[in-house]
C-alpha cells in the first residue's frame, strides 16, 4: 500500500552494473515503492567516498522521507509536494556535506536523480548529471526532463554546444552541483502529468553516456518486463564500451488493477 496516493499503477525494476572498466561500482539505485519515490544516485569518481556515499544516499533519503510523506498524505497540492521534496533533498546534500566535507576539501559526493509518483503526476527532482527521462505511451522520442547540473549542461542550454558535443567533452565531467556540496543545496524539481503507457528512466551517465538516447527509447518499448529492460539498457552500455558504472530505474505506468486481481502474498515488480 502507498503512503501517497498515486491514481495509476506501476511495474519497475531497478540494477546497477560495474560496467567493463571500473573497479568498484559506485552506482546505488533507490527503490521505495510504498514512498512512490525512486531514485539513482551515483557517486563521484573523483572524490575519496564517492562509493560510500552513494551508498549513504541510498540508505538515508527513505528515512528523510518520512516527514514529506505524512504531509504528502494531507494534501493533493502538487506544487507543496514539488517543494517538500526539493526541501527533502537540500537537506539530505546539506547533511552528507557536515559529515566530513569542507568548502576547500570534498571527500563526499555524489548525484541523485529520482522521481515522486502522486495523484497523475510526477515530480521529478534531481542535483548532478544522472538524468530523468520520460517516454509517453505513443512517443518514439524521449523527453529528458532533468538538465545536467554541470558546465557542459551549461554551455549546451546557451546555446554554445551541442549535446553531441557535450557527450564527448571534459565539460561534462566538471559538476556544478551535487549531493554533499557547500550548503546550501539548490536541486531542481519538474512536474510532469503522466498517463498509463507512459515510461519513465532514471539513470547516471555510465547509461546515457554510452547508449544514444533513440536507442534508449526502443529498448524502453522492446517488452513488458522491467526487469529484462534494465537489464537490455545495461547490456548494451557494456556492448558500446562500458566505460563507467551503470544504473537503471525503469518503470511503466500502468492502470491499476482492481484487488481481487492481486495475488495473495504478491512480491513481484508491480503495485497499486
Amino acid at each position: 500500500m502507498m503512503d501517497v496516493k498515486f491514481d495509476y499503477g506501476i511495474e519497475f525494476a531497478g540494477r546497477t552494473d560495474i560496467g567493463r572498466l571500473r573497479n568498484e561500482n559506485q552506482d546505488e539505485v533507490i527503490l521505495v515503492p510504498e514512498k512512490g519515490f525512486f531514485a539513482v544516485s551515483d557517486g563521484m569518481g573523483g572524490m575519496e567516498f564517492g562509493g560510500i556515499s552513494s551508498a549513504w544516499i541510498r540508505r538515508v533519503m527513505p528515512l528523510i522521507m518520512d516527514p514529506l510523506t505524512q504531509v504528502l498524505k494531507s494534501t493533493e497540492d502538487i506544487e507543496s509536494a514539488a517543494e517538500e521534496l526539493k526541501k527533502c533533498v537540500g537537506v539530505l546534500s546539506d547533511q552528507l556535506f557536515s559529515e566530513g566535507n569542507r568548502p576547500d576539501w570534498y571527500r563526499f559526493g555524489a548525484t541523485l536523480a529520482g522521481v515522486l509518483l502522486m495523484g497523475n503526476k510526477a515530480v521529478f527532482v534531481w542535483l548532478g548529471d544522472s538524468r530523468g527521462y520520460l517516454l509517453p505511451k505513443y512517443g518514439r522520442k524521449l523527453r529528458q526532463i532533468t538538465d545536467d547540473m554541470n558546465v557542459a549542461g551549461i554551455l549546451v542550454r546557451a546555446g554554445r554546444m551541442t549535446k553531441e558535443e557535450a557527450a564527448v567533452s571534459y565539460a561534462s565531467s566538471q559538476l556544478t552541483a551535487f549531493v554533499g556540496m557547500e550548503p546550501p543545496a539548490e536541486p531542481e524539481t519538474v512536474v510532469a502529468e503522466v498517463k498509463p503507457g507512459d515510461r519513465i528512466l532514471l539513470c547516471s551517465d555510465g547509461l546515457y553516456g554510452m547508449v544514444d538516447e533513440d536507442e534508449i527509447a526502443k529498448i524502453m518499448r522492446s517488452g513488458d518486463d522491467p526487469d529484462r529492460i534494465c537489464r537490455r539498457l545495461i547490456d548494451r552500455a557494456n556492448e558500446n564500451g562500458g566505460r563507467d558504472n551503470i544504473a537503471a530505474v525503469y518503470l511503466k505506468i500502468v492502470n491499476r488493477k482492481p484487488a481481487s486481481d492481486q495475488p495473495a502474498g504478491d512480491t513481484g515488480l508491480s503495485f497499486v
